[in-house]
């Protein structure tokens, strides 16, 4: 038998893809993890921006098959807003329309960087000690640093940026040519560059559609089952309802910190590699507002200090479905360590101040619905504990027939597509083991 802990992508997918006996336990009364949507007075949000970025053809293709046509293809129309003014994302190729010594000094110290390092050392991977701080100014140099990159990640990651690391880079960061850098500085900018030019997202719901294209096809699903114990040596799960479940095989999408000290034998030295791992957590403030058109855009990010968000989106740009007729819906991201309670009224306070000092909303602006999602597990922290800690982690749990994926599971920064892959590569590695 093989349990599976957790029914967001990851597990489900696992589930899709084996071809012995599984049963899953999901601590919610519903499936999908993160990957989830609610609604509230006709207004429809997801838990924070869930959009489709494929870079997979298997992955893409197996999606489109399991939603039949339910999904809308988009180009992205994303900025960035800073110096008063919008810039297209990705920043650092589009800074025409900033002050022209902001633009000057990015371009100049582009060059710099690039003339120093050379293009083919800027895109490889940064398995090493590099700080992330120390590469952002050896790849783009010391303008598009002080401008964009340094006080973005500074507000996002809350810590200080040579306490990080540079190896998760490769994929989410754009890194654009030379050509591009200079291209954009002078209003040609090249609209494709990054990982997310195009994107998916359901035509008429939320991305709960998502996970719950997988259901038709997993069978042995059981709901509300929270873990309280895993015994390692027994190979056995006890829930907190009093429940217990055997396994010869488990796959676990759990924050990799809560399987660990969910395992009541594991060692100290692997409990205490686990207790260091750190992340940031996520309000996710949800807004309808009984104006409709208030953006184009899919979303904005905001590196500057005047403004508690670091990124806002607008879900009835996703999908007229989401929002009533007339009306306009955006989510607003404010990152924070775990265990910092903020008030929700002063959350809300903070959030609309800075979107009317942005423009964004007008000062008699109508707010039919504010809400908030406080997300724990959020983003994992790439900082050099983690680099040492998690194939320490993995190694000790594959030994014990465990397998930890999933964004939190393998603790690493993964996209939906990515989830859905790991969960269908560790039932093929499963469908080849023997359970005797």
């Amino acid at each position: 038998m093989i349990a599976i802990i957790g029914a967001g992508l990851a597990g489900l997918s696992a589930a899709y893809h084996l071809k012995k006996d599984y049963a899953i336990y999901e601590q919610e009364n519903e499936v999908g993890g993160l990957c989830k949507s609610y609604t509230i007075d006709g207004f429809t949000f997801d838990y924070t921006g869930h959009l489709l970025h494929f870079r997979n053809k298997e992955i893409k293709g197996l999606v489109l098959g399991l939603l039949h046509g339910r999904l809308n293809e988009m180009r992205r129309n994303a900025y960035i807003f800073s110096k008063g003014v919008y810039t297209e994302y990705p920043f650092q190729s589009n800074t025409f329309g900033l002050p022209k010594e902001v633009v000057k000094e990015c371009l100049m110290g582009f060059i710099e960087a690039f003339l120093k390092q050379g293009q083919g050392s800027r895109v490889k991977g940064q398995k090493n000690k590099e700080t992330f701080e120390r590469w952002i100014y050896k790849t783009f140099g010391k303008g598009i640093a002080k401008h964009f990159m340094i006080p973005f990640n500074e507000k996002f990651w809350k810590t200080s940026l040579d306490k990080l690391t540079s190896d998760w880079v490769s994929w989410l960061v754009p890194m654009p040519k030379i050509e591009d850098v200079v291209s954009g500085a002078i209003g040609i900018g090249n609209k494709d560059i990054g990982y997310n030019p195009i994107f998916h997202y359901p035509v008429n719901e939320g991305i709960s559609i998502l996970p719950s294209s997988f259901l038709p096809y997993i069978n042995n699903l059981n709901l509300n089952m929270k873990v309280s114990s895993i015994s390692l040596k027994k190979k056995k799960i006890t829930f907190t309802n009093g429940a217990e479940a055997g396994y010869d095989f488990l796959v676990s999408t759990m924050p990799l910190p809560e399987l660990i000290k969910s395992c009541d034998d594991a060692p100290a030295k692997i409990k205490s590699l686990a207790k260091g791992l750190k992340y940031i957590s996520v309000y996710d403030i949800n807004l309808g507002i009984s104006r409709e058109g208030i953006s184009d855009k899919h979303w904005i990010y905001f590196p500057e200090k005047d403004y508690p968000f670091y990124r806002l989106g607008f879900p009835m740009n996703f999908s007229k479905s989401l929002v009533p007729e007339g009306f306009s819906s955006m989510y607003v991201e404010i990152s924070h360590k775990d265990g910092r309670e903020i008030p929700k009224e002063r959350l809300i306070n903070d959030a609309v101040n800075g979107l009317i000092k942005a423009g964004i909303l007008k000062n008699d602006d109508e707010i039919a619905v504010k809400d908030i999602v406080d997300i724990k597990y959020a983003y994992v922290v790439y900082d050099f504990h983690r680099q040492k800690a998690v194939p320490i982690i993995q190694k000790y749990l594959n030994g014990n027939n465990i397998f930890s994926i999933g964004r939190y599971g393998a603790w690493e920064h993964t996209s939906m597509e990515d989830a859905i892959y790991q969960g269908k590569v560790t039932a093929q590695r499963l469908n080849k083991k023997s359970l005797l």
